[in-house]
């Protein structure tokens, strides 16, 4: 299979955010869809429609502005479709929406 550089922006409605067990550092932070688009030229592989739930893997670089952000609270990322079901947000894209 054939890696394909693509980005998704969303904003979203952060539901909580727990360490993932796989990766030392990374947070699992599940968000609530409210708009989603394209970034820059590149595709949008994030088939995220308003009132998904999404599972985002965050890693260690924006724990600090997750930490600032309280659950039911707005967020905006750009996120990347990693493998089917694997999303992994942008380094240093996530902040308050």
């Amino acid at each position: 299979m054939e890696a394909i550089e693509n980005a998704t922006r969303l904003k979203a409605r952060l539901l909580e955010c727990t360490a993932d067990p796989a990766r030392p550092g990374w947070l699992r932070c599940s968000v609530q869809v409210k708009g989603s688009g394209p970034v820059d030229d590149l595709p949008s592989l994030v088939p995220a429609a308003v009132g998904d739930t999404l599972a985002v893997l965050v890693g260690p670089e924006d724990r600090a502005q997750l930490d600032a952000i309280k659950p039911g609270a707005g967020v905006v990322m750009q996120v990347r479709l990693r493998a089917p079901g694997v999303y992994t947000a942008v380094p240093g894209s996530v902040g308050a929406d």
